[in-house]
């Protein structure tokens, strides 16, 4: 602190040589990681070092900088070469932790905020330490192990930090615009990249190689991985799963203003979200992520206005009627009907992999075995199931933490919007509610929400605003549930 006050208060001559010297520092660093690394990263790099004054004075830009990596480039990473790729995601959240850190040591912010169930998710994260280090005792989990840890600690931190960082209503629209638009332009990019050839697809797709991500024809993706089958979208997560996971929380997110009092995207632009995002969605051909957005539509529809339950019902019934006369929708409806009957490969590996789970579960009931590989050598740590993989990981101690927090959660969401007057924060709070219930239930087929950071972050991110909009929000009494034009809504 005594030479920052130095450099900002004395000799000029003293703050120019140390602005040369910093300089020079960063030609050299730049110039190494060109020689060494690549030079797209060192540009990279040049241009990180440029912005962040701005980004850790400025806590949009830091919320922006997190959602647009979590969005866009969820798995790129600095390649260094030393055996440890710090990631975008992981220098994103440096700078927020950095700019909470920050204000809390220079008492710009006078105490640490605890927003509503801060007990329940501190009790969490320290149960997910709790199975690291019971882990220890069966084996030294990797580098890339012990990485997805502590970024997995990161993400669940981002419900205090959203807590502390969003001082008032006008913030929290600013982030919750940044996740619904940053969102979208994921799902255009995905269904962009979609319709291009497969040798336009791997060409671009295959830039990204830069900053770590896989290159190649296998950076396409396509139903039991078969390229004479249905392709699958992946934009630039690599993963469809992931990718259809996101786009159903954030679409859950975004729907409600199409149906909320004052919504705080205008109603026409909410309609072009929901289009881009549930096409993209439908273009991933995830199961899971279709099933998660049929229950967030459902608690729009129960909460907000039943008609919108009608709709989609109607909807879906025409689809199922028109989809055989279609080749597209034809491969599609077949996809989904021989995961119904146990009949193809991925839905009979994941009956696999829950029976190898069980039996893990079995043999580690109380912590797991945390986020290590076991030390059996019969049993292995995976599993396509968000609440198996919490069991396998941290144990039924740790999954029943799990289930009551969400339970928490859901419920704490439900009563504030009920008192809640009608209004834009209305809407978000419903909108996290359904992302909510979309992850939840996705959750029941995929284990991404816990398995990748980014999603993870995703998740957290979306209950923090969910409940800083219910601190936020004025009290009051919701509009009614009958009568006149209300009849169908509340």
């Amino acid at each position: 602190m005594i030479a920052v006050r130095r450099l900002r208060t004395g000799d000029p001559a003293a703050r120019r040589r140390a602005v040369v010297a910093g300089a020079a520092l960063a030609v050299v660093a730049a110039a190494a990681v060109a020689a060494f690394v690549h030079p797209a990263v060192a540009l990279a790099g040049v241009v990180g070092l440029a912005i962040a004054p701005f980004v850790l004075r400025d806590v949009d830009a830091a919320f922006v900088g997190v959602v647009a990596v979590v969005m866009l480039l969820p798995f790129a990473a600095i390649p260094l070469g030393v055996g440890f790729n710090p990631t975008f995601l992981d220098l994103a959240l440096g700078a927020l932790y950095l700019i909470w850190g920050m204000r809390l040591v220079t008492r710009e912010q006078a105490r640490l905020h605890r927003p509503p169930l801060t007990g329940a998710v501190l009790l969490f994260m320290g149960l997910m330490a709790t199975a690291f280090v019971a882990g220890l005792a069966h084996g030294t989990p990797t580098r890339n192990q012990m990485r997805v840890f502590a970024e997995m600690l990161l993400a669940a931190g981002l419900f205090l930090v959203v807590g502390n960082l969003i001082r008032d209503a006008a913030g929290l629209r600013r982030v919750f615009l940044a996740v619904a638009g940053l969102g979208t332009a994921s799902a255009v990019i995905g269904l962009g990249l979609y319709v291009l050839p497969d040798a336009w697809q791997v060409q671009i797709l295959s830039t990204l190689r830069v900053v770590d991500y896989p290159s190649g024809p296998g950076v396409l993706r396509f139903i039991n991985d078969d390229p004479a089958r249905l392709q699958r979208a992946t934009g630039t997560s690599i993963d469809p799963n992931s990718f259809g996971g996101m786009l159903a929380l954030v679409a859950a997110l975004a729907l409600p203003q199409l149906v909320g009092h004052a919504p705080l995207i205008p109603r026409r632009w909410a309609a072009i979200m929901a289009v881009c995002l549930c096409a993209a969605l439908l273009a991933t051909v995830s199961r899971g992520s279709l099933l998660g957005l049929a229950a967030a539509l459902a608690v729009i529809g129960l909460f907000r206005d039943r008609r919108l339950l009608v709709a989609c019902l109607g909807l879906g019934v025409a689809l199922v009627l028109i989809a055989p006369a279609l080749p597209w929708t034809a491969a599609y409806v077949q996809h989904f009907t021989a995961g119904l009957q146990n009949q193809d490969r991925a839905t009979q590996m994941r009956m696999g992999e829950f029976r190898d789970a069980a039996r893990l579960i079995e043999r580690y009931p109380v912590f797991g075995v945390g986020f290590g590989d076991p030390g059996d050598v019969d049993l292995y740590r995976g599993v396509s199931s968000l609440y198996l993989i919490i069991a396998e990981t941290m144990g039924l101690v740790g999954l029943a933490a799990f289930g009551l927090l969400m339970a928490l959660l859901g419920l704490r969401l439900v009563r504030a919007w009920l008192r809640m007057p009608p209004g834009g924060l209305r809407a978000v709070v419903l909108g996290c509610l359904a992302g909510l219930v979309a992850a939840l239930v996705s959750g029941v087929f995929d284990h991404y929400f816990f398995t990748y950071p980014h999603a993870a972050a995703l998740l957290w991110l979306t209950v923090g605003i969910g409940m800083r909009a219910t601190e936020l929000a004025p009290a009051g009494v919701g509009p009614p549930a009958a009568g006149g034009a209300s009849a169908g809504q509340r």
